[in-house]
């Protein structure tokens, strides 16, 4: 036996007498050992004529290999189609030869095991050698013989060869008992700093096969686990549970305690004095701890409305009261008010302009009947028209427009429509 890469060489050889007669290789017959047996060997060999050089042989898979024999045998009985190459000094030629094993019969019994969150599975792969294109039944119905756990059923499964069973041992009909492993699918949870310890079997699906072990992901390593997750000992992280070769991933969650403080004017401000720890919103609850005004919309020092007309600048003061100041009392001196004015008026909500004979820089504050501070910008003052962009359109309603600078303060209604 040599290798194929020896052939060129051989073919390059010319007849010392040009002028002698040459006959091309001919192949008369191709024979092989076919059907094979469970165990053959795949035995060729070719009776063929002509000025031969050499032959070539190959199966599905098997590589080619070179021999000066007409005989030539693979070790393992691999089934398909080989091909057989006579090479001759003025030609050559081909033959191909079918591999079966008709006789084979059906393979052997077998135990497949399986998990039931697995892919499809052959269920020929267990039969060994055996005639292939035979049918698989199931509860005496017929099957594909792709066994596949998400809807399949586990049991006996016949395997049926379509030719008789002419080796010896074999027989017409072979079962896979195909054994199921419940792992159940994976599964994902949220959990709170604050839950009790609890059992990781739990999260898995009903009806899980007991005895398996537990591993906790950390990276791409796998690390033992007790399989009761403690909340704030354990944490977020990936759980492996495995039985019998099968597995299934738990992913947790672990969201961590939060504090929320009280609302009760309920103007998003939390009381600092009153709180609950919770890994989620508590109702009548905010995130915000800053409400210095317990009971009172807004915080001290915010805008507010105090009912009164003839009053400006109205402010919560430290007590916590809504108050403003008379407007003779803010016109005394008259130059400490800052007079605009701002048009369109009423307005969209998105744009409007403003003019102030003030020069310098200043503040542009835009305030809801509430008291609440929806626009808030640092603008350069002039006798110029001054364009501003109210950003997110404002809602319908009444609101007040406030300019500061230079120590100066003035408010305008505005109309929103």
């Amino acid at each position: 036996m040599a290798a194929l890469a020896w052939v060129p060489a051989l073919l390059w050889a010319q007849p010392a007498d040009a002028e002698r007669s040459c006959d091309p290789a001919a192949i008369d017959t191709a024979l092989s050992n076919s059907p094979i047996c469970p165990g053959d060997h795949v035995n060729l060999s070719v009776i063929a004529t002509g000025d031969i050089l050499g032959y070539s042989w190959e199966g599905p898979g098997t590589g080619t290999f070179f021999s000066f024999s007409p005989n030539y045998s693979f070790p393992f009985p691999i089934l398909g189609e080989y091909t057989v190459i006579v090479y001759g000094e003025c030609g050559n030629d081909t033959a191909v030869v079918a591999i079966t094993a008709q006789g084979a019969g059906a393979g052997h019994d077998d135990t497949l095991h399986v998990c039931d969150n697995g892919p499809p599975r052959a269920l020929e792969m267990s039969l060994g050698p055996h005639a292939a294109g035979g049918a698989w039944g199931f509860n005496e119905l017929p099957h594909s013989g792709i066994y596949d756990p998400a809807i399949d059923l586990p049991g006996d499964y016949v395997y049926t060869a379509p030719f008789p069973a002419t080796c010896p041992g074999t027989s017409q009909t072979a079962t896979i008992t195909v054994v199921e492993t419940a792992v159940g699918r994976d599964t994902a949870i949220t959990i709170c700093e604050s839950d009790s310890a609890f059992d990781l079997m739990g999260a898995l699906a009903p009806g899980v096969a007991s005895g398996g072990e537990w591993n906790r992901y950390v990276f791409i390593s796998l690390v033992p686990h007790s399989g009761i997750y403690e909340p704030g000992i354990d944490s977020s992280g990936t759980f492996r549970y495995s039985v019998r070769g099968c597995f299934a991933l738990v992913m947790i969650t672990e969201d961590p305690l939060l504090p929320w403080f009280e609302d009760v004017d309920d103007d998003g401000f939390g009381d600092p004095l009153v709180m609950e720890w919770s890994c989620e919103h508590v109702p009548g609850y905010v995130a915000d701890s800053t409400d210095n005004c317990i009971g009172v919309v807004g915080k001290v020092g915010e805008p507010c409305d105090d009912g009164l007309s003839e009053t400006v600048d109205d402010m919560i003061t430290d007590s916590c009261t809504c108050a403003g100041s008379l407007i003779t009392g803010i016109r005394s001196p008259q130059d400490l008010l800052l007079p605009f004015s701002i048009w369109p008026n009423p307005n969209a909500g998105e744009s409007l302009l403003l003019r102030t004979a003030e020069i310098g820089r200043g503040e542009v504050e835009v305030f809801d009947a509430m008291g609440r501070l929806h626009f808030s910008m640092g603008a350069m003052l002039s006798p110029e028209p001054l364009s501003i962009d109210l950003g997110e359109r404002l809602a319908k309603g009444l609101y007040v427009v406030r300019v500061t600078a230079n120590g100066r303060r003035g408010t305008v209604p505005l109309m929103i429509r």
